[in-house]
């Protein structure tokens, strides 16, 4: 299952140096969420769930330039504990192998810029 996670500039340098990150919940399509959506597909429903959580990481930045960072997970189904409307809770730490992709939504704008994972590191010193 694809999931998305909000996270700070700060936060994501600490996952891509210890390769794990503890998190209670994550924005995933849980039944739910595409239940209330079941005119769209995968693919749409994937994408107004990263927005979402682009959306939360942007209202958390300190400056006003910085961009929401967005971090799309792939979960294993033994690391989910609990299903609610657009998150599961995990019972389990991510790792950094199952990250898939960044995701980078700038203030004022509402196009997700994607980053491959190879090109999170590189890019992250100018995600301030």
């Amino acid at each position: 299952m694809r999931a998305y996670l909000p996270i700070s500039r700060d936060a994501l340098d600490e996952f891509i140096q210890t390769g794990v990150k503890s998190v209670e919940s994550i924005y995933a399509p849980t039944p739910f969420y595409t239940g209330a959506n079941e005119d769209l597909d995968e693919e749409e429903i994937e994408y107004l769930l990263s927005l979402e959580a682009a959306e939360v990481a942007l209202a958390q930045q300190s400056s006003s330039t910085s961009p929401g960072i967005v971090v799309a997970i792939e979960l294993t189904t033994g690391q989910v504990n609990q299903v609610e409307e657009k998150t599961v809770t995990l019972n389990s730490e991510l790792k950094w192998e199952q990250v898939q992709c960044a995701l980078l939504l700038y203030p004022g704008e509402d196009e997700l810029i994607w980053f491959a994972t190879q090109e999170i590191a590189l890019n992250l010193a100018e995600w301030k």
